[in-house]
């Protein structure tokens, strides 16, 4: 398997990390220390993770002035790995603008599965670059927030975050 380089930045949801290859970002992690982070890398199949800041100092900048409230859309690079449907869902997850969310029935119609609301839910908890494939912005059909592989009070945090952000 290629290469994948990886690095750290603080932020207000704790120590977020990335992990980057040639083709772009293709993991990233909040609420874990290092170790358990090289653990996720390892389970998704990269087993020659090496540190490197330079390497992501782009993807971390972006993250890092999204806190700042200056950036409204990410535009780093993103190589996730997933199956056919998941990665239709990340890419509709992608169209949902900073500050808006869209139920996973939304999700389900947009990409032309209008059935599939649980697959949708199942392809979210899958995401493996949550915050830059925003699926924080999927909430349930009654406005209920629904689950977040970084928990509730993160998803929650990040809401408001993005509302405060576009209201100023």
């Amino acid at each position: 398997m290629e290469e994948v380089y990886y690095a750290s930045c603080s932020s207000p949801i704790g120590t977020i990390w990335v992990a980057s290859d040639k083709a772009g970002v293709c993991l990233l992690s909040f609420g874990v220390k290092e170790a358990e982070f090289l653990k996720e890398l390892a389970g998704a199949g990269f087993r020659h993770a090496r540190p490197d800041q330079a390497f992501n100092r782009g993807v971390l900048e972006e993250i890092e002035d999204f806190f700042a409230g200056k950036v409204t859309h990410f535009t780093s690079r993103l190589h996730p790995r997933g199956r056919p449907f998941e990665m239709r869902v990340w890419q509709a997850l992608q169209r949902i603008p900073l500050g808006e969310t869209r139920s996973y029935e939304d999700i389900a119609q947009a990409i032309g599965s209008p059935r599939a609301c649980r697959a949708v839910g199942g392809a979210n908890s899958k995401n493996p670059i949550p915050l830059l494939i925003p699926c924080h912005r999927v909430i349930r059909k009654n406005g209920a927030l629904g689950g977040f592989s970084g928990g509730i009070k993160i998803k929650e945090w990040l809401l408001q975050f993005e509302q405060r952000v576009t209201r100023s």
